[in-house]
């Protein structure tokens, strides 16, 4: 967010007696115990909250929403993701509008809203609201949360998003929903975190593709057209998932198999106890398309693969 937009949202806010009505509530609900904390988590919660909201739900609404995102905050942990599905209602969170609310909460980074939306849509679930936060929070050594400002360059940034789709009833659907968007959250963290290792594994790639040039020079143009290619998706032409090596083992008396490379596993790829290579696969025993792919080549293949990307945008991942 730039300083520009920040300090709109501030303006806003402190200029809403609305967001005041709002804060004097959640004075009366929590007493003196964290209202400062509260209160800033508010401001930062409610300054991307739509102006809609603020005309269709009472103060005191509005206050048990904020607090029950607090809530759910405060039981998270910097380190983890975690995921909530819940129907809110007067005797529980002391709010109900006949919609299901979603809480996430993941350290802050991209594609976190894009999977989240595209993750509902596969469930036909059609998002009515959705209020993203971005925060520094500061914990202390037991995970408490003892702070909450606005992002800065130096700070522990938090995302937690509040989404409201249309009610569901059903105990399983919304155990369901639980379980696999916490599954598509873990797999954004998996592709994130990894993401410059990716890159860099591209590097070695082009250094060994590199290495094949000198080594064939009546081949070294296709080689060299390769590398660019690779350094193209290096500088921003693809966006990486999931990377994983994998060993061509032979030797006397050894029948050629194909086996992992422990420890290549990166992104969506990293658990390579997953892959059918996990051990190692003669090659005499492969389907004759992929045994004559390992022992031919072409040097570069580009497909589609049959499973659908969990993070960013759903479709077909290309590998």
């Amino acid at each position: 967010m730039s300083d520009t937009t920040e300090a709109a949202d501030r303006r806003l806010r402190e200029d809403s007696p609305s967001v005041d009505a709002v804060v004097r509530r959640l004075k009366d609900k929590v007493g003196n115990s964290d209202t400062l904390i509260l209160q800033n988590f508010a401001g930062r919660f409610l300054s991307r909250a739509p102006e809609e909201l603020f005309r269709q739900r009472t103060p005191d609404d509005l206050a048990s929403m904020t607090l029950g995102a607090f809530r759910f905050l405060e039981t998270s942990r910097a380190y983890r993701v975690d995921v909530s599905v819940t129907n809110p209602d007067a005797e529980g969170e002391g709010w109900g509008t006949g919609v299901t609310v979603i809480r996430t909460h993941v350290s802050e980074r991209p594609f976190i809203i894009d999977s989240i939306r595209e993750y509902l849509s596969l469930q036909n679930l059609s998002v009515e609201r959705m209020i993203y936060p971005m925060l520094d929070v500061e914990r202390d050594e037991e995970g408490r949360v003892t702070a909450v400002q606005a992002p800065s360059d130096g700070g522990s940034k938090e995302s937690v998003v509040h989404c409201e789709v249309g009610r569901v009833e059903d105990t399983e659907k919304l155990e369901t929903i639980a379980r696999e968007l916490t599954a598509r959250l873990q797999d954004v963290v998996k592709a994130t975190d990894d993401f410059g290792p990716m890159l860099d594994m591209v590097g070695v790639v082009i250094e060994k593709v590199g290495r094949h040039a000198e080594a064939h020079p009546d081949r070294r143009e296709g080689f060299e057209e390769i590398q660019r290619f690779l350094e193209w998706l290096q500088e921003g032409g693809f966006v990486f998932l999931g990377y994983r090596g994998y060993d061509l083992l032979s030797g006397e008396g050894m029948e050629p198999s194909i086996v992992v490379e422990p420890g290549s596993g990166l992104g969506l790829l990293r658990n390579e106890g997953e892959s059918r290579f996990a051990e190692p696969v003669p090659v005499a025993t492969l389907e004759p398309g992929l045994r004559e792919l390992v022992i031919h080549g072409p040097v570069l293949i580009i497909n589609k693969t049959n499973a659908e990307s969990t993070v960013h945008r759903r479709a077909r991942m290309d590998y």
